[in-house]
């Protein structure tokens, strides 16, 4: 089996989850009929030079990706944290000095060379979410303007992803490699994204749009359809359409490139009127272009937990509520499955 293919076809629908994760909570979803877990993990080097190797770097990736094996689904990681990135919001060193750059490849040099060869892994996804260009949110200039001021700066995230690809490859020529946009991995961000030129690369966005609705608090309801008030998007009337508008630079993205999309995070509070319906179009979406995609998130923030009810009181998970009735649907599509051990 070739793993490249599983993402050409739009084959893998699971969760995102941590290494704390149980063979439990891994088989609980694969019984789902989910067949892909996306790990968090965090920096195997040391934040400060000389950027040495942390001891035992591997011992909760390796023990992640063992639990995914014996629950027989498939496996991605992908790094939250790195050398100049210890917060995972507001930490933006990495991108304003290439010594960073230089941590960031070999640290991916390091897991490359230690994890080649492992079947259950069917991705390397370099960064969660890069967001380089908050470093320029107080200049007043246009998302085009910061593309272009931060090209061949250690701000430029094309530049930095070549760079971890080509690392990558030295050490494992085989396992895919996944590529966020920069801007959180936003839609937007794919006007500015370039190839990596790896011809086994997927390309990453994250779905969180509109987020004063999927964010909303239980006390001020937002409905969908309906107008969502301006929050990080503009006020407008949410329908059908608009998830599909703002999924169009991602689209537009795939079919000038012929690569493959990986929606590798997304999700919704449980609570908010007309969920099912806007998660329904979302996940619609995906699976009308051929997406793979990857829900946030396995047993972790209660409010976008799909095994607890639409009560946002009720911190209890169920065998059954509406949310993870409607995933089961899709996971039902799933039709590729490593062996279980």
């Amino acid at each position: 089996m070739d793993r490249f293919n599983l993402w050409k076809s739009g084959a893998l629908r699971g969760a995102n989850a941590f290494p704390r994760h149980t063979v439990e909570d891994l088989s609980a979803l694969r019984s789902w009929g989910a067949n892909l877990v996306s790990f968090g993990v965090f920096s195997v080097l040391d934040m400060e030079e000389p950027f040495a190797l942390k001891p035992d770097a591997f011992r909760d990736m390796d023990t992640a990706l063992d639990r995914t094996r014996r629950a027989g689904l498939f496996a991605t990681i992908n790094f939250r944290s790195a050398p100049g990135r210890e917060d995972f919001n507001t930490d933006l060193r990495q991108f304003q000095d290439f010594k960073y750059h230089d941590a960031f490849a070999n640290m991916w040099r390091e897991t490359a060379r230690h994890l080649e060869g492992n079947t259950t892994l069917v991705g390397y996804d370099l960064m969660c979410e890069p967001h380089p260009e908050d470093l320029f949110s107080n200049q007043g200039l246009t998302r085009e303007q910061i593309a272009e001021k931060i090209k061949g700066t250690p701000a430029d995230w094309n530049l930095l992803a070549r760079r971890a690809t080509q690392v990558i490859r030295e050490e494992d020529p085989d396992t895919p490699i996944i590529v966020n946009s920069s801007g959180w991995a936003y839609p937007h961000a794919f006007d500015y994204l370039e190839l990596t030129r790896d011809p086994r690369t997927i390309y990453s966005v994250h779905y969180y749009s509109p987020r004063h609705y999927t964010h909303q608090k239980p006390d001020k309801p937002v409905p969908y359809p309906g107008v969502v008030p301006a929050h990080v998007e503009p006020e407008q009337h949410w329908s059908t359409e608009v998830v599909v508008n703002t999924l169009s630079p991602v689209r537009a993205f795939q079919e000038k490139h012929d690569v493959p999309i990986f929606a590798g995070e997304f999700g919704c509070a449980r609570y908010a009127p007309g969920v099912l319906d806007f998660m329904r179009d979302v996940i619609n979406c995906y699976e009308d272009w051929g997406w793979s995609w990857a829900y946030w998130d396995l047993r972790g923030w209660d409010v976008m937990d799909i095994e607890m009810s639409p009560d946002p009181n009720d911190k209890i998970r169920h065998p059954d509520t509406p949310l993870l009735r409607l995933y089961k649907t899709y996971f039902a599509r799933c039709e590729v499955y490593p062996q279980a051990e």
